[in-house]
């Protein structure tokens, strides 16, 4: 009963962590895209990027194509933003 209980836990702490990434990159996804269009710049291109190769990538993608010089600050100045506004409605 002991074994029963134990992976159970762990099943449950692994649901946990899967739906916890999950809502981080819905919230990444979400915050590119705004950054993205608020730059003038292709979404698609941005969460491409997102996608297959991380946020790194991403932002690069909007660095060289808006030629803005910090768009890193810019991305985690909106992420902030976005997470206060979120605990707001709670």
């Amino acid at each position: 009963m002991g074994f029963e209980m134990r992976d159970s836990f762990v099943r449950r702490e692994e649901c946990k962590a899967a739906w916890e990434s999950e809502v981080e990159f819905a919230e990444m996804a979400r915050v590119l895209k705004a950054l993205a269009a608020e730059l003038g710049q292709d979404t698609e291109a941005a969460l491409g990027e997102l996608a297959h190769h991380g946020l790194g990538a991403a932002l690069g993608v909007l660095a060289g194509q808006a030629e803005v010089p910090d768009v890193e600050a810019d991305y985690l100045q909106r992420r902030a933003q976005s997470r206060v506004a979120a605990s707001r409605l709670q």
